[in-house]
């Protein structure tokens, strides 16, 4: 009896001392480097950030990124995430922030700590070279294509117009595009940011009908953890200071074939 006594408490300090290791271990593994930059973004979302023919992550939100975070002296990593979820990610702890062409909204900084604006752009509508649709009035009862979880969207919802017509969600915009080019939806809803991008390189004829009263979102942003305002100030710092020696307009005439960034002088 007291030998099974014996077994059963080594066996329970052997189990104890097993756990204690393993949980060591484990937060090992999970504790980020402080040196990498985590960044979340929709790897499906040109000129921000996709995927080319080689497979390769491209975009200006990519070069961007890396042309900062080398500056910072630190790695960069990309981790794509579903878009619908980046609220999640980001609290978790997953990733570190949201560069992607993450538009500003009110209610997003009400939940995250956010950079300045650094890209703007117009919300509009995009149809289909031909269409007899002319006016944002003109598109009630019609079927309306959106990126799951984007802002537009959110504001698309909450508008009026959103209560007289089908919304559609889809996983990423050229996805809806290639719905509008088959007919199955009528517009798609987005920023001009992705919107001018797509038109010029699938060269293919659209027509646009500016966006009345609905959308709230002013820009792109990049979106961090709630109070983590030490990162976010040595990112916008480290911008601030490239973009005023004019070591990024390169970015953006590579991919915009203009300079698209917004200064606050410009306010």
């Amino acid at each position: 009896m007291k030998n099974l006594i014996k077994i059963l408490v080594y066996t329970i300090i052997l189990s104890l001392i097993l756990t204690i290791v393993v949980l060591a271990i484990t937060k090992k593994e999970n504790k980020k480097d402080d040196n990498t930059l985590t960044i979340g973004l929709d790897d499906s979302f040109p000129p921000m950030g996709f995927r080319n023919d080689s497979n390769e992550l491209v975009g200006f939100d990519i070069d961007l990124a890396k042309i900062i975070g080398n500056e910072l002296g630190m790695n960069v990593e990309f981790q794509p995430i579903s878009w619908a979820e980046k609220e999640q990610e980001l609290d978790s702890g997953k990733i570190d922030c949201i560069w992607n062409g993450f538009a500003y909204t009110e209610e997003r900084a009400k939940i995250m700590t956010l950079s300045d604006v650094y890209v703007k752009g117009e919300i509009y509508f995009i149809l289909k070279n031909g269409s007899k649709i002319k006016s944002q009035e003109e598109l009630k009862g019609k079927k309306i294509g959106v990126q799951n979880g984007s802002v537009q969207q959110v504001d698309l919802e909450n508008s009026e117009l959103g209560k007289e017509i089908e919304i559609l969600k889809y996983g990423d915009f050229l996805t809806a595009f290639m719905d509008l080019d088959a007919g199955g939806i009528d517009a798609v809803f987005c920023s001009s940011i992705t919107g001018n991008y797509l038109i010029t390189s699938l060269n293919k004829n659209y027509i646009t009908i500016p966006s009345k009263d609905i959308s709230t979102a002013s820009g792109s942003v990049i979106a961090f953890k709630k109070g983590n305002t030490e990162l976010k100030d040595k990112i916008q710092n480290t911008f601030n200071k490239l973009l005023n020696e004019g070591k990024l307009n390169d970015i953006s005439i590579k991919w915009f074939g203009t300079d698209m960034f917004f200064r606050k002088e410009q306010s």
